[in-house]
């Protein structure tokens, strides 16, 4: 990942290293004051992937697991360009079969159709999305470690950052519109996919100080340790491989309200378009088919009230 120097406050104006104040030009521009020892220093920090990903500052120990400072617009900064790098590598890895793909599940949604009757298959319009299909793993401890290491540091940032900070950082919960009747339809969609978008996730499934304080200003009698123990005590023994920590088998282990808004804004580039494409008055129908390396997985027949769920070609995980 490259680092991004250009939303450095321009009101800071010492060196990243010594903190001597930047006098000159080229030395602002950089950051760093010009002094060789300043220069190696940086150059090394670098290097061990200790600086911020997103501002270039040097980090504490209790930021490195992050790659990213406290400062929250780093926080969303870096959440945001993992996801998107993720998605753009799977979306690569998927684009020789995607024809494919929409030819099976346009087939499967016309014999859908024809068994019931129905005559019009455009009134339920084809949405393909991307499939998980990891197996379920037990998850190994080390990845348990990780993931309390990663929650306690951000327990520990949030407390430290200033409510100055926190009210011009704030950002707006995306949690109404899944509360809508679209968000109703999409959560069927999701349904299908069985959390393909959740494979960056990792050990510290997303969760950046944002997620911590705005957990804490919906839980105010709760102390650091109670915040802690919430979030680690809705880790499974068992995960799906390779994917976040809580990634399960009936999806997502935590609660909405307590999940980064990364995993509550997130939409695959095809609910996007279905989104886009919505009538502007009637019914909201859909055929969603979750397809992967050219198979149909599941598919579902999705209305505002109803939902039939077809089974594909190898939905199954061992």
């Amino acid at each position: 990942m490259t680092t991004n120097l250009v939303s450095i406050s321009e009101e800071i104006r010492t060196c990243l290293v010594c903190h001597a104040p930047l006098v000159f030009l080229p030395a602002r521009k950089s950051r760093l004051c010009g002094r060789g020892e300043c220069d190696w220093r940086y150059a090394l920090l670098q290097k061990q992937h200790g600086v911020c990903v997103v501002c270039g500052r040097p980090l504490s120990a209790r930021e490195l697991p992050t790659q990213a400072c406290a400062t929250p617009a780093c926080q969303r900064a870096a959440v945001a360009d993992r996801a998107r790098h993720l998605y753009e590598q799977n979306q690569a890895r998927d684009a020789a079969l995607i024809q494919q793909e929409i030819q099976r599940a346009t087939q499967l949604r016309d014999r859908v159709m024809s068994a019931f009757g129905l005559r019009e298959p455009d009134m339920f319009p084809l949405v393909v999305i991307p499939a998980s299909t990891a197996r379920i793993v037990n998850l190994p401890k080390r990845r348990r470690r990780a993931f309390r290491d990663h929650v306690d540091s951000l327990v520990s940032q949030a407390d430290g950052l200033s409510e100055a900070s926190l009210a011009t950082e704030e950002s707006t919960s995306p949690l109404a519109v899944l509360a809508s009747e679209v968000g109703a339809i999409l959560g069927k969609a999701c349904a299908c996919c069985k959390g393909f978008c959740c494979g960056g996730g990792g050990d510290d499934a997303y969760l950046n100080v944002e997620t911590i304080r705005r957990y804490r200003a919906a839980n105010p009698d709760q102390r650091p340790s109670e915040v802690l123990a919430a979030y680690l005590e809705r880790v499974g023994g068992r995960t799906v491989e390779g994917s976040c920590i809580y990634h399960q088998a009936d999806g997502c282990a935590l609660p909405r309200a307590m999940r980064a808004d990364i995993c509550n804004r997130h939409f695959c580039k095809a609910l996007l378009e279905f989104q886009r494409n919505l009538p502007a008055k009637g019914p909201i129908r859909a055929f969603f088919v979750a397809a992967s390396d050219g198979a149909v997985r599941t598919a579902a027949l999705v209305s505002e009230t109803q939902m039939l769920v077809v089974r594909g070609e190898g939905e199954s995980r061992n």
